[in-house]
């Protein structure tokens, strides 16, 4: 049994990136909540309430978000 110390928890380092894996339209969402690690369907919903009271922001942060982040396989 390998003993775990504390510097351990640094090697795995959370990545911002496209979820290649659970994706529905190109993984933005997927890849935002699971960096947060929260469900994504509380980002969906806040991206579709987004898309209702600032449509042209919303695709565009999306729109830049799928430019910039890498796929994470």
């Amino acid at each position: 049994m390998k003993h775990r110390d504390y510097m351990d928890d640094f090697d795995e380092r959370k990545e911002l990136a496209l979820d290649p894996v659970n994706k529905k339209l190109g993984g933005v969402c997927a890849g935002i909540a699971r960096y947060f690690d929260i469900p994504s369907l509380v980002i969906r919903i806040g991206a579709i309430i987004g898309l209702c009271v600032m449509p042209h922001v919303t695709l565009l942060a999306y729109g830049l978000a799928y430019l910039i982040l890498d796929p994470r396989y």
